[in-house]
């Protein structure tokens, strides 16, 4: 029974080893990568369509493999956006994109294509708060 035991602890041990050290995962390289290049495109996209957008926060961001050939980026990220009729206000977005590995690569070169973009949550905190007078706009709208 000892013996038995003994086989089944070292064909326990082969397989996470080999779970771990996996020819085919996802290198560290690439992560950082891509976690990189997510960080360009949200930046970029930021600064084109809200330019008077300022003090982006890349407050969590992180990568994971979730299929072969497939990579989950999470974020959250927050910057400051200055509106004539609200003013001052700090947004945070946090969601996720999924990448795959196209076929497209090089000796070099990993492909990713970025395939889907989920935003979970969407929070805006104003530096100033916003005053409303209820039952103000009916009035308006009657005279």
């Amino acid at each position: 029974m000892k013996f038995f035991g003994v086989i089944l602890f070292l064909l326990a041990m082969n397989w996470t080893w080999s779970l771990v050290h996996d020819a085919k995962s996802i290198s560290e390289k690439v992560h950082i990568s891509i976690q990189e290049d997510m960080k360009k495109i949200i930046s970029d996209y930021i600064s084109e369509n809200l330019p008077t957008s300022h003090n982006l926060q890349f407050e969590r961001f992180w990568t994971e493999k979730t299929k072969k050939n497939q990579v989950k980026a999470t974020f959250v990220y927050s910057f400051e956006d200055a509106n004539a009729d609200v003013g001052e206000a700090r947004v945070q977005v946090e969601g996720y994109a999924i990448l795959n590995k196209t076929k497209d690569e090089t000796e070099n070169y990993e492909t990713w294509s970025f395939d889907e973009l989920q935003i979970l949550d969407n929070k805006v905190e104003f530096k100033e708060a916003l005053k409303i007078t209820p039952g103000a706009f009916d009035k308006v709208e009657s005279e």
